[in-house]
């Protein structure tokens, strides 16, 4: 019973992150400077303590979008690239 409450949720690892940064650059065109700004906002959820917890699962990146939506002149990172975000780490999570 307590194996189902162990099992971690599906996330995107900081190995994973990497791939998905190359592909943001050299695909949609994100800029280093906004690689940057991205992986400052989601710091947090990649650098959990504990190591099963390490990375960005559904609701964290829900969550982050989110807030990239509602402070977009704190980033300046334009809506078609956080949907570019949003789009590229789902299919990470969700194949997961």
């Amino acid at each position: 019973m307590g194996i189902f409450f162990d099992d971690p949720k599906p996330r995107v690892s900081p190995l994973e992150w990497k791939k998905i940064r190359n592909n943001l650059y050299s695909i949609y065109h994100f800029t280093t400077k906004e690689l940057d700004e991205v992986e400052e906002i989601f710091r947090g959820d990649m650098n959990e303590e504990r190591e099963k917890e390490k990375g960005i699962d559904a609701d964290e990146l829900i969550k982050g979008i989110e807030y990239m939506k509602t402070h977009m002149s704190l980033h300046r990172i334009s809506q078609q690239k956080i949907d570019a975000l949003e789009k590229e780490m789902m299919k990470k999570i969700t194949s997961s």
